[in-house]
């Protein structure tokens, strides 16, 4: 192979790759409000992610398979649990955890 050779697939296996790249960011920018379901977001899954992301839950759990993993995952943590044991664990998590090596710190989550 000469380098002119070399430097025509370089070229064209750049460009094209470019081409292709831009080309499915704007499509996908095209696609994404009928997927995102904005609309069917409600305040209270606002004031979630709010409070996820003040007390930094993610540092210790997993929701919708990000974050860490060393405490369970929140993906569907009120239909296993529900409101009143998730009450329970956030607000005293000293008493909930007390016969387990991992410890959930109080955060003062009122």
């Amino acid at each position: 192979m000469t380098g002119k050779t070399a430097k025509t697939i370089f070229w064209v296996g750049t460009l094209s790759s470019a081409i292709i790249f831009l080309w499915l960011t704007y499509d996908f920018h095209q696609q994404e409000p009928k997927f995102a379901k904005t609309d069917q977001i409600s305040e209270e899954v606002v004031a979630g992610k709010k409070v996820w992301h003040k007390y930094n839950c993610n540092v210790c759990h997993t929701i919708l398979g990000f974050g860490a993993y060393y405490a369970p995952d929140m993906t569907k943590a009120f239909f296993r649990l529900g409101e009143n044991n998730i009450v329970s664990i956030v607000m005293n998590p000293e008493k909930v955890y007390k016969d387990t090596f991992r410890k959930m710190p109080n955060l003062g989550v009122t």
